[in-house]
């Protein structure tokens, strides 16, 4: 019997030793050729993890396995690099295939992880985490009576999809709130359109506006559209409406630059491999509203590929921001698959940067996000009272309005109408026809 705990052990040890080396020179794995850690540093680690695994197997309150100690080992190895680095088991990478294809059920947020916190960067409209109420900035604490501390936002993100129909019960702390608030939202398949409410919201100057919820595959070809049917009202400047838009993909943003940058770079990506170097171009045939007086609402849940557009619309003056200081997501993410495991990581591999070098990523102690060209501030409690407003928008036979119940007043839009058509702009008197 003592033999036999010591072989199987030792089996253990030997299965955490060898993961550990091929996740050590994942580089070659993933096709890179930065080179692998030095080997005699690489082997004095092994070492160390080989005498941790040796005590937590001899001394540890209960059995464990091999597999349950190298997991939580390479989750820490990830999770304390950055927010957005993880380490994906079998069936997280399973879970996580499904989820890029849009095959799961979720409820609609952003996430981001701020003071060690899960926090929502911004729902998505139309989402289950919209219309239950769930808002920018919410900081969530349990999931479903779990707590959210120590846990990764692989693992956070794991708990809070599920089968669409099924409720999942999240315990909230609003922004400025004291206390906590308990939201049970029904997990649905996201399915979210990214342009809304394209209109012309001043016949008088014929100032468009519209919306961007998210950057899709389908958002330029709807945007597109959209700008079409704006021209044929007399579309003469547009408005594009970036706030709470929490990214997406990031060709779709450079797509939409191209068409109000006719040259130039749009996005580089920078990383410490050259595979990881990349830069995005405008091609000039593309540059169909060059001349479209143009003006860019952000606020500080624009980010990503939010923060790719607004950007580069900054860094040529092709537009104006108006708004608050944007997010600061300004990294990007590869999977790297490790095929004998069946497991993968998720690492960021580079910084992107702005037309004029600009990075915007979030880091300690440094500048980060883009800074609008006009400085107008919402309190929490108006950017709330906004995205409540948008909710109501959206259905179709809305509760009616309670009295004495005040209007939700859009000041970062109203600066922009301001801009725009100044109330001080004198009117131009039309000719007189003259006598025939």
């Amino acid at each position: 019997m003592f033999i036999s705990f010591i072989s199987k052990r030792k089996t253990g040890l030997l299965l955490v030793l060898i993961l550990l080396v091929g996740l050590l020179g994942y580089t070659r794995l993933a096709g890179q050729t930065a080179p692998a850690v030095k080997e005699d540093e690489t082997q004095k680690y092994l070492k160390r993890i080989s005498k941790i695994y040796e005590m937590i197997n001899a001394n540890y309150v209960r059995e464990t396995t091999a597999d349950e100690v190298f997991n939580s080992a390479m989750k820490g190895m990830l999770k304390n690099l950055d927010p957005y680095s993880d380490y994906f088991t079998t069936q997280e990478f399973e879970d996580f295939s499904v989820a890029i294809k849009g095959e799961f059920g979720g409820i609609g947020t952003e996430l981001s992880m701020e003071d060690c916190i899960l926090t929502v960067i911004t729902p998505l409209e139309d989402s289950p985490a919209f219309r239950a109420g769930i808002l920018a900035g919410d900081r969530i604490l349990e999931i479903d009576g779990v707590s959210t501390e120590g846990l990764s936002m692989t693992e956070c993100g794991k708990r809070i999809r599920g089968v669409p129909g099924t409720k999942v019960t999240l315990t909230i702390l609003h922004r400025g709130a004291q206390d906590t608030a308990k939201i049970s939202v029904v997990r649905e398949v996201i399915k979210i359109s990214s342009i809304k409410q394209a209109k012309i919201i001043d016949e008088k100057e014929k100032i468009a506006y519209l919306r961007i919820t998210s950057f899709q595959e389908d958002t330029v070809r709807a945007f597109d559209e959209a700008v079409q049917k704006l021209k044929a009202k007399g579309m003469k400047s547009l408005i594009i409406d970036l706030r709470f838009n929490g990214g997406g993909i990031m060709q779709a943003a450079v797509d939409l630059s191209n068409r109000f940058i006719s040259q130039g770079t749009i996005v580089s990506m920078k990383g410490k491999n050259k595979e990881s170097n990349k830069t995005y171009l405008a091609d000039p045939q593309k540059a169909i509203l060059s001349d479209l007086p143009l003006i860019v609402l952000i606020n500080g849940s624009s980010a990503s590929a939010s923060e790719i557009f607004a950007g580069a619309i900054q860094d040529y003056k092709k537009g104006i921001l108006i708004g608050s200081r944007s997010f600061g997501k300004g990294s990007v993410q590869t999977v790297f698959p490790l095929t004998e495991e069946k497991a993968a990581i998720k690492l960021t591999i580079a910084k992107y940067y702005t037309p004029l070098g600009r990075s915007l990523h979030k880091e300690k102690d440094k500048d980060y996000g883009l800074d609008p060209d006009v400085l107008v501030e919402m309190t929490p409690q108006q950017e709330a009272d906004l995205l409540r407003s948008r909710s109501r928008e959206d259905v179709i036979e809305p509760e009616p309005p309670k009295e004495n119940q005040p209007k939700i007043e859009d000041i970062q839009l109203k600066k922009a109408l301001e801009i725009f058509a100044p109330k001080d702009k004198p009117e131009t008197v039309p000719p007189k026809d003259k006598d025939k």
